[in-house]
């Protein structure tokens, strides 16, 4: 099976918008402490605008930047990641202090910089009826998230949400007078096992244990640790949350916003639904729900990086689906879909989740396209208004320099009830 969706793209700043918004950046109090900051900003800026992304390498930096030697050891000397590191802290100190219609991310574990243009205000979102009752978990990712929610808006704007209020999953998550619960992920645990090495399991996620040496790691190394704290939030996310709270407010549905770090397991004992955002290895707590899935993350040691594992391949499916591309790449990338139940619970649980973030952020953009996500489902035998029937589909996205380009459903499943097993 495979149907294809031309996705809209991002517009993107002109080069010279960028420097002007750039120069503004360096002049703020965020910044205005820091040479070294600026001087790392400037940089990467400049190669991305170029087209020269393949220069910007953890030993390229360092030896661009920093004065290094082309041989030095990255694992001992940390200072490209402990700058980047600071760069991001900076820019969302800047983005929380400076509303701008411009932006420029620097997405964790990734030394390319995102730039995006928002059209509509953040103001906008300041429209959503008061009604909506939207609970934020940790205060310090209120402004990040408002900052880039907007944009989400933007390509939701097309859709009709009454098209998309009948249809599964939402038909199933938006139900008056209900709560549904949403989950971002954590970009500061995806970094720190960037840093590491490591694979956190989600036992150690809920218990906070997040490095278990942290001492056998040099001082940089642990300042670095100290900066990942759990309090970013993903642009891709952020985009989602704003589509999500447009699609609520028609109704009397209450939404409730967490970041992954601040929820325990006790969280999810709720007869409430649930909206997870993220891979396991950003959000652990999908892993909560992966025996009711097919699809399932798996870290691949040889290259660090999450694949995408079958466990029940269908005719003309692959057992294994190995994305191409990694954050800012052009290739392929795989997202999974997924509506299960939550065991014990009377909920459901919508699990949204890519490979990186285009991939997330292209599964968001499908779920609010009326047109493709109704075809999917009646192509398997989903109708909308029917009973809240569980499924997962894989879509398989076109990336290329931090945009998602088209994407093309390759699997769908049915998936069983834990009472009919």
């Amino acid at each position: 099976m495979s149907n294809q969706a031309m996705l809209p793209l991002e517009t993107e700043p002109q080069a010279s918008q960028l420097r002007e918004h750039l120069r503004e950046v360096f002049d703020s109090h965020a910044f205005k402490g820091s040479k070294r900051s600026q001087q790392f900003l400037q940089y990467i800026v400049e190669k991305a605008l170029a087209r020269q992304t393949e220069e910007l390498k953890e030993r390229s930096l360092g030896v661009a930047l920093f004065g290094r030697s082309p041989s030095y050891d990255t694992g001992e000397d940390a200072v490209v990641r402990v700058t980047a590191s600071d760069v991001r802290k900076r820019l969302q100190q800047y983005y929380s202090e400076h509303p701008s219609a411009i932006r420029i991310d620097l997405i964790a574990g990734s030394y390319t910089p995102e730039f995006r243009y928002l059209p509509i205000p953040v103001s906008t979102l300041s429209d959503t009826p008061a009604r909506i009752n939207i609970r934020w978990a940790r205060m310090g990712a209120i402004l990040a998230v408002i900052a880039v929610a907007a944009f989400g808006v933007v390509w939701f704007m097309k859709a009709d949400p009454a098209s998309l209020q009948e249809a599964l999953p939402w038909s199933a998550l938006l139900q008056d007078g209900r709560q549904l619960q949403l989950v971002l992920a954590d970009p500061d645990i995806s970094a720190l096992q960037e840093l590491t090495g490591s694979e956190i399991t989600l036992a150690d996620y809920a218990n906070r244990r997040y490095l278990p040496n942290p001492e056998a790691y040099s001082a940089d190394m642990q300042r670095t640790f100290k900066l990942l704290r759990g309090a970013n939030v993903a642009a891709a996310d952020a985009g989602i949350v704003g589509m999500v709270s447009r699609l609520a407010a028609p109704g009397s549905v209450r939404l409730k916003i967490n970041t992954a770090r601040s929820l325990q397991l006790s969280a999810f004992r709720t007869d409430d639904d649930f909206m997870i955002l993220g891979s396991y290895r950003s959000n652990p707590w999908g892993r909560l729900f992966e025996d009711q899935m097919d699809f399932d993350f798996v870290r691949d040691p040889k290259t660090n990086r999450e694949i995408i594992r079958n466990k029940k391949p269908q005719k003309g499916e692959l057992p294994v689906y190995v994305p191409t591309a990694g954050g800012w790449d052009a290739g392929d990338a795989y997202a999974v879909i997924a509506l299960v139940e939550n065991p014990n619970q009377a909920g459901k649980v919508l699990i949204v989740a890519g490979t990186n973030a285009e991939a997330t952020e292209a599964a968001g953009k499908f779920l609010s396209t009326p047109a493709e996500l109704l075809r999917q489902l009646q192509a398997n035998g989903i109708e909308a208004g029917g009973p809240a029937t569980l499924f997962e589909i894989l879509l398989r996205v076109r990336t290329m320099a931090g945009s998602s380009r088209t994407l093309e459903a390759v699997a769908f499943h049915r998936l069983a009830s834990r009472a009919a097993r």
